[in-house]
């Protein structure tokens, strides 16, 4: 039981330390983070589940940085600055709507790889204390991109919709959500990666089965 208790505190003060790494540097940081997640998955066979979650995040964590640095190219050029917002905070739905659906998926997409791949290592594939609690923080993930895509609608209402300022003027205040919104994410990410670094942990000490005793003994 006191171990338990010291493994939260540890998750807890790495989730804090993880949200503080994310908003006081460059969104890229999310991107070395999960390069390193798949390199540290990678140096144990027995993370299988956790070494597919962490190449997912990665490869679409670079899709998104790279994207959203398109966009934000565009600013002085071509888009104005609440185009711009329209078009960050629309991806990065559409981007967290694709974890999360790979997510809900993700026992039978990795268990079809690993037929293809190895397929006597097929018991190696199953959920993962990791795999609901990803869910559940990527769908937090769509919340806050839809409150902050609703909110940049609202308060620009009257230069994306034409509505008159008398109308637009009450919602030009409107901006807890953009105000906050990296706070937010870089909590968010700051789950992600403890969540994935504490089910590592978990499964480093979960005992083999005896199929896959027997396999290493052959």
């Amino acid at each position: 039981m006191k171990n338990s208790w010291y493994f939260l505190l540890l998750a807890i003060l790495m989730t804090i330390g993880f949200s503080a790494l994310h908003y006081f540097t460059d969104f890229a940081y999310m991107v070395h983070i999960m390069a390193l997640l798949a390199i540290v998955t990678f140096t144990s066979r027995q993370l299988v589940n956790l070494q597919h979650i962490s190449v997912t995040l990665f490869i679409v964590t670079i899709i998104e940085y790279m994207l959203v640095q398109y966009i934000i190219s565009l600013r002085t050029s071509v888009l104005p600055p609440h185009f711009v917002n329209f078009f960050i905070f629309a991806a990065h739905f559409l981007l967290d709507l694709m974890i999360f659906v790979l997510l809900k998926h993700r026992v039978y997409w990795s268990l079809r790889f690993v037929r293809l791949t190895n397929p006597k290592n097929w018991r190696s594939v199953y959920l993962t204390h990791a795999d609901p609690i990803l869910y559940g923080i990527f769908f937090a993930y769509m919340i806050v991109d839809l409150a902050a895509f609703g909110e940049n609608l609202i308060r620009n209402m009257d230069l994306i919709f034409g509505v008159s300022e008398e109308t637009s003027k009450p919602f030009w205040s409107w901006a807890w959500v953009y105000k906050n919104y990296e706070i937010l994410k870089s909590i968010l990410c700051a789950l992600v990666l403890t969540t994935i670094l504490a089910t590592a942990f978990v499964e480093r000490q979960r005992p083999d089965t005896p199929d896959e005793e027997l396999e290493s003994e052959s």
